[in-house]
């Protein structure tokens, strides 16, 4: 008996500190998506007051692409709407390895939580989160020459683990199997596919 009351303080302790991170996390990606917000809000503010700079932009980068388009090279000067995204998930969001770790972890903590277990303002912030990093994935300014890769970063950080978690629990309530086709390979994914042709 004295077992079975340790294991269930222990629990407890747990689930209360689970709960510290689940709420500590909410509250850090509530606090971005504020910023967003107001980011978001002003840069379409900004971005309606240069249509026409926005209409060249678009029109040198058709005139580019369908000069470069035998080389598969393919220029992107970015509106001022996108300029001010990137500018933002560079800044804000991945300026330091740290902060972009303790935001990673902080989203993926929420994600990793079954849908049916979070609240609904926890899904509200998750379901934000996602909408916010999908605007945020905006091709890089590479008209300067400028090293900085933010969507790689950011897809590699946020975009490409929460479509691999998806992706792990569309497999997981699966009971066949599913066979894939590509090129010279033929997979099989789904349970029992272990060891099969």
């Amino acid at each position: 008996a004295g077992g079975r009351r340790e294991r269930e303080e222990r629990e407890e302790v747990e689930d209360a500190e689970a709960a510290e991170q689940l709420a500590a996390a909410e509250q850090l990606l509530s606090r971005l998506l504020d910023g967003w917000k107001w980011a978001r809000a002003w840069l379409r503010r900004v971005d309606s007051a240069f249509d026409s700079l926005n209409n060249s932009v678009n029109t040198e980068n058709r005139k580019w692409d369908a000069q470069q388009m035998s080389c598969r090279v393919l220029a992107h000067t970015p509106s001022v709407f996108q300029k001010g995204c990137i500018a933002f998930r560079d800044v804000v969001l991945l300026r330091t390895g740290c902060r972009a770790r303790k935001v990673q972890n902080a989203v993926m903590l929420l994600a990793r939580n079954d849908d049916l277990d979070l609240s609904d303002a926890s899904l509200d912030v998750l379901m934000a989160v996602q909408n916010m990093l999908d605007q945020l994935d905006c091709q890089d300014d590479l008209t300067g020459g400028c090293k900085v890769r933010g969507q790689s970063k950011l897809r590699k950080l946020f975009l490409q683990p929460l479509k691999q978690l998806a992706s792990e629990r569309c497999f997981e309530g699966r009971t066949g199997k599913v066979r894939m086709f590509g090129g010279e390979m033929d997979l099989m994914y789904g349970p029992g596919s272990e060891g099969e042709d």
